[in-house]
């Protein structure tokens, strides 16, 4: 979860402001931010009782209601805490100065953990991740996104946090605070009615040493997924460490749906010839009602190429299935190259993924790998509104590795942009020349943007596996 609807709306009412101002500003509507602190599980590893966090519970309820989802109830409502705790999750809200957490439900929500950021292959970051934000349609433009954003950037810089990460519903949300979209996500289609071929076997190259792929039931292998795509996340930039509730999921745990006991979920597992899993895909049946017949793709990992092809072989030869239905394909083209007829994969959706906001430009520019052939530097000036990043700033990038000093802020630079602008094409995903000839970037010397993309080139396309 992201951000909804009625907090996009909310969020073009006010420009920067420090947090005393922001929170001054809830106190004129008669609202107050308040901090639930991260739950912790007991000493047997049980999921917390809900009857003993009630103030968690009506969070959480607030939450799924802004999403127009079901709140929890009974054991999914002890399972979500769960999650919570494992994953050290800050809840905050703002209410109605007069309410009461543990009976009121709050009118502004926002949620923010420590987390993992991939940068690139082999190298990572800590990350401060937010997402479940929310601000009710009665109390729009009140100073509540504002006041909840800021009070929580202004805890990740405290911490030492580099950089935040966040997605979004809507576009135009997160710019005014320092986020830019660093990579894109699709959605695709493909066709598998009739003889699907893999351009590896047209070509007459086949995988000498295929493994297997053998289907099985998610629920049996636990820690399985988890650790494959923990080896994946590492060599994609863009990438977070999964939260706890995809773990749930992937292992068909999740106790809102059958009681626990399983949703129809399917494993494909690829292992090579000496068993070690390379590849799954997690994948359901969408129902003989739905015409064509479709296997919706949820999950698609593979540490190698080979078990990718394989993985690949597996699901266009399901029986009776007309097509594939891939929900988070990178956007790189890779899977069109993968089938001998490119046409049968079709995209539906192109959509701003990841979104991220730099905080400490020395960190972020020193904390990510450079090709060892590309030598070279460039000056940025750049602007932050809240101050965190702002400055002029040399980049100098040699032997794979990348060194960020600040100059004088008068000092002559190459390029001048804000820091949204920065955060977006940090890892490589974004291009400084698109944001020049879009005149949002201001190239102050002639081949300055193509120069720093020329640094920033990703050696793996940026590609963030799990939404959050």
């Amino acid at each position: 979860m992201s951000i909804d609807p009625a907090a996009a709306a909310h969020a073009a009412d006010a420009d920067a402001a420090d947090a005393p101002a922001a929170q001054d500003a809830l106190a004129r509507h008669g609202l107050v931010l308040r901090t639930l602190a991260p739950l912790s599980r007991g000493v047997d590893g049980a999921d917390p009782a809900r009857a003993e966090h009630p103030a968690h519970v009506r969070h959480t309820a607030a939450v799924e209601k802004g999403f127009y989802e079901e709140v929890p109830q009974g054991a999914a409502a002890d399972q979500d805490l769960g999650v919570s705790a494992d994953d050290a999750k800050v809840l905050r809200g703002v209410y109605l100065a007069a309410d009461d957490p543990a009976r009121r439900e709050p009118v502004g929500t926002f949620v923010d953990w420590t987390s993992r950021l991939t940068t690139s292959p082999g190298a990572e970051l800590p990350v401060w991740m937010i997402s479940n934000v929310t601000v009710s349609p009665g109390h729009r433009r009140r100073g509540i996104l504002r006041g909840m954003m800021t009070a929580s950037l202004e805890e990740a810089v405290a911490a030492g946090m580099p950089v935040a990460a966040l997605t979004a519903s809507e576009a135009t949300i997160y710019g005014r605070f320092g986020f830019g979209p660093a990579c894109t996500g699709r959605s695709v289609r493909v066709d598998v009615r009739g003889d699907v071929v893999l351009a590896a076997d047209a070509a007459g190259r086949p995988d000498e040493d295929a493994g297997t792929v053998l289907r099985e039931d998610p629920r049996e292998l636990a820690g399985v997924v988890e650790a494959l795509h923990d080896r994946v996340r590492r060599g994609t930039p863009g990438s977070v460490h999964r939260p706890t509730g995809h773990v749930i999921r992937w292992e068909d745990r999740s106790a809102a749906k059958n009681d626990g006991r399983g949703s129809g979920l399917f494993a494909a597992v690829h292992r090579d010839a000496d068993g070690a899993v390379q590849g799954v895909a997690l994948y359901r049946f969408d129902g003989w009602e739905k015409e064509p017949a479709t296997v919706s793709v949820e999950v698609f990992l593979a540490a190698t190429d080979a078990a990718a092809r394989q993985l690949w072989r597996y699901l266009t030869r399901l029986d009776l299935i007309e097509r594939l239905r891939m929900t988070r394909c990178p956007d790189d083209g890779g899977l069109e190259q993968v089938l001998a007829d490119r046409r049968r994969v079709r995209t539906k959706s192109v959509w701003d993924d990841l979104y991220l906001r730099v905080l400490d430009v020395p960190a972020c520019l020193g904390g990510r790998g450079y090709a060892p052939e590309v030598a070279g530097e460039a000056v940025l000036a750049v602007a932050d509104a809240a101050g965190h990043a702002a400055g002029t700033w040399r980049l100098r990038v040699a032997d794979g590795a990348g060194r960020a000093e600040r100059l004088a802020d008068d000092a002559r630079a190459d390029l001048a942009l804000d820091v949204a602008h920065l955060s977006a094409v940090w890892l490589g995903g974004v291009r400084a020349g698109a944001l020049v000839r879009a005149g949002v970037v201001d190239e102050r010397e002639p081949g300055a943007a193509a120069r720093l993309d020329a640094l920033l080139a990703p050696a793996a396309a940026v590609h963030l596996l799990t939404g959050f």
